[in-house]
């Protein structure tokens, strides 16, 4: 449903049919939510590629874009005066359920952001 909601942007989207305590799936959903906006709002993208995975005891949320990117020495959690606060925000909500954002680009080369959450063990 959030890709459909997002019409001004090709999505391609590839998803792991996995639960996971809701705590981690909304955490992972706002994380997308803000990412696919900044794509929208910041990139000038006209594609992104949404995967989420599951494997092991590790949740990954990726998306990656074809748009302009920035400079990740200078602007690390894309903070500036165009971009706001979104990457800070879903560096927070990461690390909020114990996993980790990353975030590569360059300029001129698009953007990749990877959420990497632990999962707790579970019950036999």
């Amino acid at each position: 449903s959030l890709a459909r909601s997002i019409p001004q942007l090709r999505l391609e989207v590839d998803l792991t049919e996995t639960r996971l305590p809701e705590h981690i799936e909304l955490a992972l959903y706002r994380i997308a939510q803000e990412c696919l906006q900044n794509v929208v709002k910041h990139a000038q993208a006209t594609t992104a590629r949404l995967t989420f995975t599951v494997e092991d005891d590790t949740a990954m949320l990726e998306i990656v874009d074809d748009g302009v990117g920035f400079n990740t020495l200078e602007h690390p959690l894309g903070i500036d005066e165009s971009r706001g606060y979104g990457l800070l925000s879903m560096s927070e909500r990461a690390e909020l359920v114990g996993g980790r954002l990353n975030i590569r680009s360059r300029p001129g080369a698009g953007t990749a952001v990877t959420a990497t959450i632990p999962l707790p063990p579970t019950r036999d």
